[in-house]
């Protein structure tokens, strides 16, 4: 599976600076590398605000869906 971020670090340099390895990737979600292997992901706070919504309006569209059908949402 490809990497989910443009960008990496390694562990120990994350450790040192977390807000600088997102400053270097311009906000974009950062690889964390232990051993050379993805390990995690670090995503700014706006990111993963996104991301939530977004989760929860695919959630909203699902019951709506349901609705127009005429079933109950779980």
């Amino acid at each position: 599976m490809p990497p989910l971020a443009n960008a990496a670090v390694s562990i120990s340099d994350f450790k040192k600076s977390p807000n600088g390895a997102l400053k270097e990737a311009s906000g974009q979600p950062v690889a964390v590398l232990t051993s050379g292997r993805i390990s995690g992901y670090y995503i700014s706070p706006e990111l993963w605000e996104a991301m939530i919504d977004y989760h929860e309006d695919i959630e909203r569209g699902k019951i709506a869906r349901s609705r127009m059908k005429g079933k109950r949402d779980q």
